[in-house]
């Protein structure tokens, strides 16, 4: 019984490293094209915001040419070894890319989306975490003292 045990660990250990090298599990996100970007976004802001056809479809290639532009950054930084400046380009970038897309939004919309932009950056700043509404039982459990979480 003790040998089979320490066998099934050593190949639960194996397991996980081979896991591990692959870069797999729970905290690797794949990175999306700038297409798939562009798309995902555009389409919630259509969702949140209400955007019309023609408003989707401008916002779309303003998204794009945002990503598109942000991924060679990207790219040049990690090739030169230079990632210095890379956080006050990619503000830049987004101050371009908003004021773009206020051209494009009415002023309700416009509205809707800096109070999704807040509420994008304060999650964030939580961690990144989920939302409240989104954690099911274990965030009810963690607030009422139970640690157990399950």
């Amino acid at each position: 019984m003790r040998k089979t045990f320490i066998l099934f660990s050593m190949l639960m250990l194996v397991a996980f490293a081979a896991q591990a090298q692959r870069g797999g599990g729970q905290g690797q996100r794949q990175r999306l094209s700038p297409k798939e970007q562009a798309t995902a976004q555009a389409e919630t802001f259509q969702e949140e915001l209400g955007l019309s056809d023609e408003q989707y479809e401008k916002t779309y290639a303003v998204l794009l040419a945002s990503a598109e532009t942000r991924q060679e950054k990207m790219q040049e930084a990690m090739s030169s070894g230079n990632r210095g400046g890379i956080r006050e380009a990619f503000e830049e970038m987004q101050k371009d890319t908003d004021a773009k897309l206020k051209k494009i939004f009415s002023e309700t919309q416009w509205t809707k989306y800096e109070e999704w932009k807040e509420n994008r950056a304060q999650r964030g700043r939580r961690g990144g975490g989920q939302r409240a509404d989104d954690r099911g039982d274990r965030g009810a459990d963690r607030r009422d003292g139970n640690r157990r979480g399950f």
